[in-house]
């Protein structure tokens, strides 16, 4: 049987206007005996696969922990709120 490719979620990338992300649980991804793996994929546009990261179910928790232990360093770094400078909850252009 081949490699094959199983959607889990589809979204939005955060600060862009086309771009997607795509979330597949991958059965067999190097052959017969491999093992399953997570795939998150960023697609320009929605069509052009940009980057790719597959990572191992067996690998999942310690992936999760470091993403939060990354959300929470980004927390706890301050920051100016959005557009503060203008004093307005939206920005302007030039």
């Amino acid at each position: 049987m081949p490699c094959k490719h199983i959607e889990v979620k589809t979204f939005k990338l955060a600060h862009s206007t086309s771009d997607t992300v795509k979330i597949e649980h991958v059965e067999k991804p190097y052959g017969e005996y491999s093992s399953p793996v997570v795939s998150i994929a960023i697609y320009s546009e929605g069509k052009t696969k940009t980057s790719e990261v597959e990572i191992p179910y067996e690998n999942i928790e310690i992936f999760f922990k470091a993403l939060n232990e990354s959300v929470a360093l980004c927390d706890s770094i301050p920051r100016s709120e959005i557009h503060a400078e203008l004093n307005s909850e939206i920005g302007g252009g030039a």
